[in-house]
């Protein structure tokens, strides 16, 4: 029992100095949304941490020469990671006091933010767009019913099938509380159709509809292959 209250205690120590969660800047781009690898700079004079673009909390001082690594990219400054006097901080710098990023860095960055604000935008309608990768396409619709997959010498090949569903009303007659007899409407989920989805070298290639879609389809949305970013 002791043990157990002891446990207990810890975790709640634990969950009291958890570090709260990073306050996202509007108009920012991080660089984990799109996998990026690890992004070495240094700091090429004294560069001071705030914890917000319009400066914030005061974090430290990164000293000249000492390596940070890139963490996110705004127009108004940069979030890195570093070792400063006070210990090692996350925060804002402004981007004169790091070494300078390469124009089609930041480029690539920025494309591959609009991409990412598309992509979203599909998943939350679940639908995809040709150019989506796996994960993509899994966030938007789920699993799917069946895959096959093949390989060549063209790289690899592989189709997803997804059942598509719709709800239709269906009138049942049952008694109440009272003995009466009444009717009501329950939504029954039907298969309406299925979805097939190609996939060449992890991204969509072809869309096909089939098996009783009767609605109208929006056109095939096409979305821009991500981008390699490398500075």
């Amino acid at each position: 029992m002791k043990a157990a209250f002891l446990a207990i205690a810890c975790l709640l120590t634990l969950s009291t100095f958890a570090a709260p969660p990073i306050l996202r800047e509007a108009g920012a781009i991080y660089l984990d949304d799109f996998g990026v690898k690890a992004v070495r700079l240094a700091a090429v004079s004294d560069a001071t941490v705030y914890s917000l673009l319009n400066q914030g909390r005061y974090l430290g001082v990164i000293g000249k020469g000492r390596p940070v690594e890139l963490l996110a990219v705004s127009e108004k400054g940069l979030r890195v990671r570093g070792m400063a006097q006070q210990g090692q901080v996350s925060g804002w710098v402004d981007a004169a006091t790091v070494t300078p990023l390469k124009p089609e860095f930041i480029e690539s960055l920025r494309a591959n933010a609009k991409r990412k604000a598309e992509v979203d935008a599909l998943i939350a309608k679940n639908e995809v767009g040709l150019n989506m990768t796996y994960d993509e396409v899994s966030a938007s619709l789920g699993k799917a019913q069946k895959k096959t997959s093949k390989l060549d010498a063209g790289g690899r090949k592989e189709t997803w099938e997804f059942v598509r569903y719709t709800r239709v009303p269906q009138q049942t007659t049952g008694y109440d509380r009272s003995g009466r007899l009444v009717e009501s409407t329950v939504w029954v989920k039907v298969p309406s159709g299925k979805l097939v989805v190609t996939f060449e070298n992890n991204l969509v290639t072809g869309l096909e509809q089939t098996e009783g879609t009767t609605d109208v389809q929006a056109p095939v949305r096409v979305i821009p292959a991500p981008i390699i970013v490398l500075n």
